[in-house]
């Protein structure tokens, strides 16, 4: 099995976590009344600190302003903004503004040069958007479910920045250094970044009556390995061998796995439009998927093995 087939199924595995992820969490969201914020830093801190013990990357031999970036605005960016887009609105909502990344990270990949635009990759990413569209946004009555505020397209448009800003700066640094390294010390900046914000929200949390049951704690968990410490890494080392927009189509497979979820674990039924928005999606995917035809690395790739700051070495 070639790289890039085997990058994309990477890709695909860590959407499909993360969709289960969002389950979980819109569950301690509904249920337990777990602050969002509180848990983005949780998240991240917890991966970061058994990351490093299954890890034991060394310091970076210096701290460059690009991996606090990546820690900072984008993982941080990414998932807060994300939770707070669900608190703030709703999970439609957040979703399809966290999915505005896509057409982020294509339009920079194109116009840098690293994405070949062709008919085929137009079709897959209409597809990619329309998918998404009706499977997350339109409801059992033909209504989008949008919930909109001030605050939360503000939250929603912070997690599409964020997460097209650690596709892209993702992509250049894990060609120059091991993905443990700055899976790592990226969570651990973000967390700590997030952490004077974070840590109020989980104290007033545990005031307010959160006593965190086992059922709590388990989903805690559930989010912290399964929607973090696993899809993360896999998703950020897939970029080696996978364009950023590539990537992001893959990463379309998580609202379809979150579907499915919720239907078997919350009881929320799909209607037919959601049907055929994730059979779009499906589609687009397997294009996608299908080698590097579409979407390739042009002459604005970078090699690997040309850098220092994440080696591992001191």
């Amino acid at each position: 099995m070639e790289k890039t087939t085997r990058a994309f199924l990477a890709v695909l595995a860590g959407s499909a976590l993360w969709g289960l992820s969002g389950t979980a969490a819109q569950a301690l969201f509904e249920q337990d009344g777990f602050p969002a914020l509180g848990l983005g830093t949780l998240r991240m801190l917890a991966a970061g600190a058994l990351l490093w013990l299954l890890v034991r990357p060394p310091l970076p031999s210096r701290w460059t302003w690009k991996l606090v970036a990546f820690g900072l605005l984008g993982l941080a960016a990414s998932q807060i903004g994300y939770l707070e887009a669900i608190s703030y609105s709703n999970a439609v909502t957040a979703t399809l503004l966290q999915f505005l990344f896509l057409p982020m990270v294509a339009g920079y990949e194109v116009a840098t040069g690293v994405l070949r635009w062709d008919r085929r990759w137009a079709v897959t990413f209409l597809l990619a958007v329309v998918g998404t569209v009706l499977l997350v946004g339109v409801g059992p009555t033909g209504e989008l479910g949008l919930t909109i505020t001030v605050v939360g397209v503000g939250f929603g448009v912070l997690s599409a920045v964020g997460g097209a800003y650690y596709s892209l700066a993702g992509r250049d640094l894990v060609s120059v250094g091991p993905t443990g390294g700055l899976m790592t010390w990226g969570f651990l900046v973000g967390g700590l970044g997030s952490l004077p914000f974070g840590l109020p929200s989980l104290i007033g949390y545990r005031l307010a009556g959160g006593i965190g049951g086992l059922e709590t704690v388990l989903l805690v968990s559930f989010v912290v390995i399964f929607g973090t410490l696993l899809p993360f890494p896999l998703y950020v080392r897939a970029l080696r061998h996978l364009s950023a927009t590539q990537a992001g189509v893959g990463a379309t497979f998580e609202p379809i796995v979150a579907a499915l979820a919720t239907y078997l674990f919350l009881g929320v039924r799909l209607s037919g439009v959601e049907y055929l928005g994730g059979g779009l999606l499906v589609l687009a995917v397997l294009i996608a998927g299908r080698g590097r035809s579409g979407p390739s690395v042009g002459k604005g790739g970078k090699g690997e093995g040309k850098g220092e700051a994440l080696q591992d070495r001191p």
